[in-house]
Order: structure tokens, then sequence, then C-alpha cells
């Protein structure tokens, strides 16, 4: 009988200790389930802030752009300006050739400012679904917007120069 109270018992210690080792699992389990959702929930928020860090940062930038750029097509301008009244005192020989070349060289400035308005509305249709292509798009436009600037402000100092050796 004792054998049987002995095996009895120990089969019951059995039970329970199987019993609560499942319950502990199932709460462990519970508990990894629930950091592994707050984790995504922390990744995600972590995503979102990046992305709205860099966003930001590009907003910055295509400013510091725009503003950059309209300051040096309003110099252009003035300068235009000033060459019309340089041509004006030239001889009647030059002024002709001098009136076209400056008339191109406007109607290039006049492109230009065009292409930076339109950079700038698609900039800001671009941004609502900002994506990373965004900031490759602007610096290739920055950098082509640049080196066609470039070339208009030489036209502008060369206006006036002899370039025949």
């Amino acid at each position: 009988m004792k054998k049987i109270t002995g095996i009895v018992a120990a089969a019951i210690a059995l039970v329970i200790l199987i019993t609560s080792c499942n319950e502990t699992s199932k709460k462990e389990m519970g508990d990894a389930s629930q950091n592994i959702k707050e984790a995504n929930t922390d990744m995600k928020d972590a995503v979102i802030a990046a992305n709205d860090s860099v966003k930001a940062a590009v907003v910055v930038d295509w400013k510091r752009f725009r503003t950059e750029s309209d300051t040096a097509i309003v110099r252009m301008e003035r300068e235009a300006s000033r060459l019309e009244a340089k041509i004006a005192k030239a001889n009647s020989k030059e002024k002709e050739t001098l009136r076209s070349d400056l008339k191109k060289t406007n109607e290039k400035l006049q492109s230009l400012k065009q292409r930076l308005n339109q950079r700038n509305i698609d900039f800001e249709n671009e941004l609502k679904s900002f994506d990373t292509k965004l900031v490759s798009k602007n610096q290739s436009f920055e950098r082509e917007f640049k080196h066609d600037m470039d070339q208009l402000g030489m036209a502008f100092k060369d206006l006036f120069k002899d370039n025949v050796k």
C-alpha cells in the first residue's frame, strides 16, 4: 500500500509539475510574443522617425539650393541690365552682334528660371509621397542646374570679350 501511495503521490506530483511547467511556458510564450510585438512597434516608429528626419533634411537642402539659385538668377538679371546699358554705348557695328548675343543669353536665363520653378513644383508634389528617389533626383537636378548656371555666367562674362586671338 505504501508503494501504491508513493507511486500515486509521485504521479500527482509529476502531473502538477508538468501542468505548472506548461502554464509557465505558456506565460513565457505570451510574454515573448508581447515583447516581439512591442519591438516591432518600436522599430516601425524608429523607421518613421528616420524617414521624417531624412524628409526634413531634404526639404532644408532644397530650400537652401532654391534660395542660392534665385539669388544667382537675380544677379544675372542685374548683369544683363548692366550689359544692355553698356551695349547702348558701343559702336553701331558691334551693337547688333552684342544685342543678339545678349538676347540669346537672356533666353537661356529665362529657360533656367522656368526649369527651376518647374522643379520646385515637381519637388513639392513628390514630397507628398516621399521616397529615397527624391534625394538622388534632387542631387542630379542641382548638379545639372549649377553647371548650366556656371555656363551662363561665363556667357555673360564673355559677351564683351574678344575671344579671337
